[in-house]
């Protein structure tokens, strides 16, 4: 029996001893299993931060060069509105010197000449086709720009708009604890997306949106310089062949004046009878250039009116009171310009008489 005591006792020694054991061991674990646990959710935090801090770094550099975009599309916009303003001011100028060809292409005899004032409007002519085919130019190219800057602006409001959700995003997964009473089980929530990207990839993206938006500004800024320099050049072309047409048409007129001042110098020394037809053919050519103004009134009044807009463009009595006006001054015209050429046959008979 004592014995069987004996036994008994060291069998509970050895359960209790073990039993012990396990309830160390059970506390370790479980002391150790919480540790990792703590630090785990701790490091993940971190790097929901150290993330947090990543996408802010990139929306504050997105936001920057987004406002930066802005500015040079509207700086642009506006260098494109001067270059179109430019563009439709050549209207005028052009219409002048077209107007002017227009006028002395009705000279008549010796006076239709080819002279340097017809070459100097012809040039000047030319020099605003050019000047409008510059500009044209510019302002295509500013559109085309507008749309690059537009597209890069686009696209970064978009990598914007998506760095702020994902922002939101893990700033809430940031904020959750323990006690969170949002949080619970799901199904496979480590599952990888099959459209997932790389960090590295999510860099690039953000910084190829950045640098393709500055590259957009650079360029941008260097045609708005071009553009500047197009408009001063082209009003500079303008300004410097309108002198040279204005300096030709004063050179004619004196020669014009000169030629006129010695054939009225050649007719004071003819007999009496040819100066009483001189002055009849004087009065006759200055009747026909008295005739030249009212004529350029009418035809310009029904130039102008033929721009009237759509059913404005109308049949009125305006319209046929001009060209009754028009034809009845042509008609002068030929009236005077047949009499003129009568005085001038009896003159040449006076003459041929004369020297005879």
């Amino acid at each position: 029996p004592v014995q069987t005591l004996w036994e008994k006792s060291s069998g509970i020694n050895a359960e209790y001893g073990g039993s012990l054991e396990i309830r160390q061991s059970a506390r370790q674990l479980r002391n150790d299993t919480d540790s990792l646990t703590n630090w785990g959710q701790h490091d993940n935090t971190t790097r929901l931060f150290d993330r947090m801090q990543d996408i802010t770094a990139w929306k504050e550099k997105l936001e920057q060069t987004i406002t930066d975009t802005d500015v040079e599309i509207a700086l642009l916009t506006n260098h494109k509105e001067r270059a179109e303003t430019a563009l439709q001011n050549m209207n005028n100028p052009f219409e002048v010197a077209q107007e002017n060809l227009a006028t002395r292409s009705i000279r008549v005899a010796i006076d239709l000449v080819e002279d340097e004032v017809s070459q100097e409007l012809n040039k000047e002519v030319e020099v605003i086709n050019g000047i409008k085919d510059k500009l044209k130019q510019k302002v295509n190219e500013a559109f085309q720009q507008v749309c690059a800057l537009q597209d890069a602006y686009n696209a970064m409001c978009d990598d914007l708009a998506d760095k702020m959700h994902c922002l939101d995003v893990d700033q809430q997964c940031h904020s959750l604890t323990n006690q969170s009473a949002n949080i619970g089980f799901h199904q496979n929530s480590s599952r990888i997306a099959k459209d997932i990207v790389m960090p590295d990839a999510w860099d690039s993206h953000s910084n190829y949106n950045t640098q393709r938006a500055n590259s957009e500004i650079r360029a941008s800024t260097a045609l708005r310089e071009v553009i500047n320099n197009t408009i001063e050049q082209t009003a500079n072309d303008l300004e410097a062949q309108r002198l040279r047409t204005e300096y030709a048409f004063r050179k004619r007129i004196h020669e014009v004046q000169m030629a006129k001042d010695e054939l009225e110098w050649q007719q004071s020394n003819t007999k009496r009878e040819i100066d009483v037809l001189m002055d009849d053919i004087r009065g006759l050519k200055q009747a026909i250039t008295d005739k030249n103004k009212p004529l350029e009134v009418a035809e310009t009044r029904s130039e102008n009116r033929t721009y009237r807009p759509r059913v404005e463009l109308c049949r009125d009595v305006p319209h046929d009171g001009l060209i009754n006006e028009k034809n009845e001054l042509q008609k002068t015209v030929s009236s005077l310009v047949d009499k003129h050429n009568t005085a001038e046959d009896a003159l040449n008979q006076l003459k041929q008489t004369l020297n005879r």
